[in-house]
């Protein structure tokens, strides 16, 4: 009897989290529709499309959260962290960011002797680039900034509202963290579809829905996704904008640092991340004890 109630609970969580990526993609689809319909090249317009789809993605589960809450069924947790723990986020969110830098180094170094491979890096790098589509020269100054604005912190809290925040909140009241974390991660891996990018979202999912569990705060994973992308694609694409007359040499040196400061805090993310975990521990022995002196 337990468990097929076991089962059925598994399949109801999961259930609840395809109908919450339907929603997420539905929606995603609708808005650029309209932009289409309206007229609008969405190649040129992508900061004014992902960013209108990303606002309106982010307010519509912001909604949900506050009538779950409203209904004692409350999916998203910002409880108080300290400072100790924000720097621990911070130098996680470094050292996730030295992972990635370097798997795509290797990546592409072995992509040289693997045709596949090869052919894989090359879509990687056009779907990351915003101009691979359209001439850097033919969009406006203001759609290239909103989408930095929305690539940097719109699409950040949209997607942590939506992967920790309502995903990982729905699968973790029937199942364990851990089995609940490592489905969390995988949907998010393979939402980002080209297989270079998938590869290291499905790291970066466990690590942001582990810092979210661990911190039992939203904007915590919301900080370290934001952080990850301004100092992953966001600061590059600014310092590309023609616009700015910013000479390749600087663009190339800044962005070098910052994979070099990066990759040394792999170890110290590491770490950090024990680091929370620890601090989690404690805040659960705390509330274990307050609970058992108010019995």
């Amino acid at each position: 009897m337990k468990f097929v109630e076991k089962v059925s609970g598994w399949l109801i969580a999961l259930g609840l989290a395809v109908a919450v990526l339907l929603a997420f993609n539905y929606l995603d689809v609708f808005i650029m529709t309209g932009f289409k319909m309206a007229g609008y090249n969405t190649s040129v317009y992508r900061g004014l499309v992902s960013g209108t789809a990303a606002a309106v993605n982010a307010v519509v589960f912001g909604l949900i959260f506050l009538i779950c809450k409203k209904l004692k069924r409350p999916l998203l947790k910002v409880n108080k962290i300290g400072f100790k723990e924000a720097v621990l986020v911070l130098i996680l969110t470094l050292g996730m960011l030295g992972f990635v830098f370097t798997f795509i180094i290797i990546s592409d170094k072995i992509s040289d002797y693997i045709k596949s491979l090869s052919e894989q890096m090359e879509q990687y790098k056009q779907s990351v680039d915003r101009y691979s589509n359209v001439k850097q020269e033919v969009v406006p100054l203001w759609d290239s900034l909103l989408y930095l604005v929305s690539l940097c912190f719109i699409v950040p809290l949209e997607e942590e509202f939506i992967f920790r925040g309502a995903i990982f909140g729905i699968l973790k009241m029937k199942m364990r963290p851990a089995t609940a974390l490592v489905i969390t991660a995988a949907i998010f891996g393979i939402m980002h579809r080209v297989s270079i990018h998938t590869a290291y979202a499905l790291v970066c999912g466990i690590i942001l829905t582990a810092c979210y569990h661990y911190t039992e705060n939203i904007f915590a994973s919301v900080a370290m996704h934001s952080i990850f992308n301004i100092l992953g694609s966001g600061l590059g694409e600014l310092l590309k904008l023609e616009k700015l007359g910013i000479p390749a040499a600087v663009r190339n040196e800044v962005i070098s640092d910052i994979n070099i400061i990066c990759i040394l805090c792999m170890v110290p993310g590491a770490l950090a991340f024990l680091g929370l975990r620890h601090y989690s521990k404690k805040r659960l022995k705390v509330k274990a004890e307050s609970v058992a002196v108010s019995e």
